[in-house]
């Protein structure tokens, strides 16, 4: 009998702890759910960062619909991504979120429902007068003497205000912290509009404690992820090393202890950081880690972040002028297999790429393929498609030209390898050896390098 009694015991106390786990990993989601018009990809991603690395993935389904728990460990502002639109989410652990988008319509269709519906909804509205704000001051090249600037930023806030206002017993309900983000997001785009103006108005006298709002630097942020805290970001690292003619390495290094003396919340710090950090490593080629590399990994705690940037390098490295080209096995249209080296054995190719989630951006550099493939006929163009899962499509896509070569990725992580940075980037390689690494073909040099690399015995 006690021996009995003991298994009892233990039974509860194990189905206590389940239920504590299960009670406790509920807390720390959202569900989400939606409708998706006009959906690019048959992914919606929910991410704690804007680089994507902690993130949950949801599958459409039926009519393009979309529901599943998305991990909130905190209350804040999530990372929303629809290809190719993304936007912020205000999300509380154990909340729950609907939405109905139109792709084409991202931030004007964007609505939401359920029990944090309001906060996302009055957040939408908030974007939308933000950026009718920051449109308005850009349309206008700046151009207003300090007086009236000063006047048509109050004229926004009036807007932004009586926005809140109309809505002032809702947003009474809300946490402190929502309102703080709420305050933040507004505040963030007036920062970055007095900072563009002072660096394009250098002309006019701005009163003494103009740079005033720098001092939110200092602080603790509520939210790291406030989309225009990043452009006030920007205009200000501008604003603090314009007029130094440093050249790129000292200008990245610069950057990164003006960010380290300058930005107080970690995370933000951190964000702008591996920005930057990432900016020179593809901008730059960076195929091994130098000083300014260094400077950023001393000042980055995220180790994440530095992962992140680690492998953006050995990319680099790997695909680097000099090395043989990876040989990888590609699909034709027909479904059949082929083998890279065999195109690249005793030929020179220039490699581009296609991505069929990006249809506008290959129409235009397919009149680039078409016009240096007249001027260089000897030279094969091959284009890479990488969407594996969307085979029929893509042949369906393919355009009737008889110059070019079409293959695709297959469905692997080792094919990725050879993705570019960006779909306007190619390879010239010569007998399987890379020529030029990842050249944009919207470079002023393009034509030249192309030119050296079909004369080059």
């Amino acid at each position: 009998m006690k021996i009995f009694l003991k298994h009892i015991i233990l039974f509860f106390v194990l189905l206590n702890i389940i239920t504590a786990c299960h009670t406790r990993d509920n807390q720390q989601q959202v569900k989400l759910r939606g409708k998706i018009v006009n959906p690019k990809t048959d992914d919606v991603i929910l991410s704690r960062d804007f680089l994507l690395l902690r993130s949950d993935t949801l599958k459409l389904f039926g009519e393009n619909q979309v529901k599943g728990t998305v991990n909130t460990p905190v209350e804040g502002l999530y990372v929303f991504y629809v290809f190719p639109e993304f936007q912020t989410l205000y999300l509380k652990p154990g909340d729950s979120l609907a939405f109905h988008l139109n792709v084409d319509e991202f931030d004007e269709s964007l609505s939401f429902s359920g029990s944090l519906g309001f906060e996302n909804n009055l957040l939408m509205e908030l974007f939308l007068v933000n950026e009718k704000e920051s449109d308005y001051f850009f349309h206008h090249k700046f151009d207003f003497s300090p007086a009236l600037f000063f006047k048509k930023i109050d004229s926004f806030d009036r807007i932004k205000n009586q926005l809140i206002n109309d809505y002032a017993d809702d947003f009474r309900h809300t946490t402190s912290k929502y309102q703080d983000i709420v305050k933040l997001l507004n505040q963030s785009m007036t920062m970055n509009i007095k900072e563009v103006y002072a660096r394009k108005r250098k002309d006019v006298k701005l009163p003494d404690n103009y740079f005033s709002y720098c001092k939110i630097l200092q602080k603790k942020l509520p939210d790291p992820n406030v989309i225009y805290l990043y452009a006030f970001a920007n205009s200000f690292l501008a604003r603090k090393v314009s007029g130094q003619n440093l050249d790129k390495k000292h200008l990245y290094k610069k950057i990164a202890n003006v960010i380290n003396n300058n930005f107080y919340d970690r995370a933000f710090k951190n964000n702008v950081l591996v920005n930057y950090c990432n900016r020179y490593i593809r901008n730059q080629h960076i195929t091994k880690a130098d000083t300014v590399i260094f400077t950023f990994y001393q000042y980055m705690d995220n180790k994440s972040y530095k992962d992140y940037c680690k492998r953006l390098i050995h990319k680099n490295r790997r695909l680097k002028q000099g090395k043989k080209f990876p040989s990888l096995i590609l699909t034709d249209q027909n479904k059949q297999p082929v083998l890279l080296d065999t195109i690249l054995k005793n030929n020179k190719v220039l490699i581009g790429f296609w991505d069929l989630k990006q249809r506008k951006n290959f129409i235009s550099n397919l009149k680039k393929y078409k016009k240096y493939k007249s001027l260089y006929p000897e030279i094969k163009f091959l284009i890479i498609n990488d969407n594996p899962q969307q085979f029929d499509e893509w042949v369906m896509q393919i355009p009737a030209e008889k110059n070019l070569m079409f293959l695709q990725l297959k469905a692997n992580d080792s094919s990725k390898i050879i993705l570019p940075h960006h779909l306007s980037q190619v390879y010239l390689v010569d007998n399987k050896v890379i020529k030029q690494s990842m050249l944009n073909i919207y470079r002023q040099d393009f034509e030249k390098r192309i030119t050296g690399f079909y004369n080059e015995k």
